[in-house]
């Protein structure tokens, strides 16, 4: 990675205080060294994460409410058709 791709990645971070139990915070610390990175990399992984998912979720309920309403759309146009013998097709 050059100088002007770190800078331009540098220039795009806002610093954000928080607040966690010490435990989670000792927690975090002793995970970010095994895995060779530092306390504000690993949160700011963990936040991309859980932002992800909840879009995710978000996505699903939408994708499963669109699924009930074209099923009760199709089951309306079955109701309508049902007398129909087909004989004349």
């Amino acid at each position: 990675m050059g100088v002007y791709e770190m800078s331009s990645r540098v220039a795009n971070l806002v610093k954000v205080n928080i607040s966690l139990p010490t435990e989670l915070k000792e927690e975090v610390k002793k995970i970010s060294k095994e895995h060779k990175t530092n306390i504000s990399n690993f949160i700011r992984e963990a936040a991309k994460e859980r932002v992800k998912k909840i879009k995710r979720e978000k996505l699903v309920t939408e994708l499963i409410e669109q699924c009930k309403e074209t099923n009760k759309l199709n089951i309306e146009i079955c109701n309508d058709f049902k007398y129909v013998d087909g004989e004349y097709i």
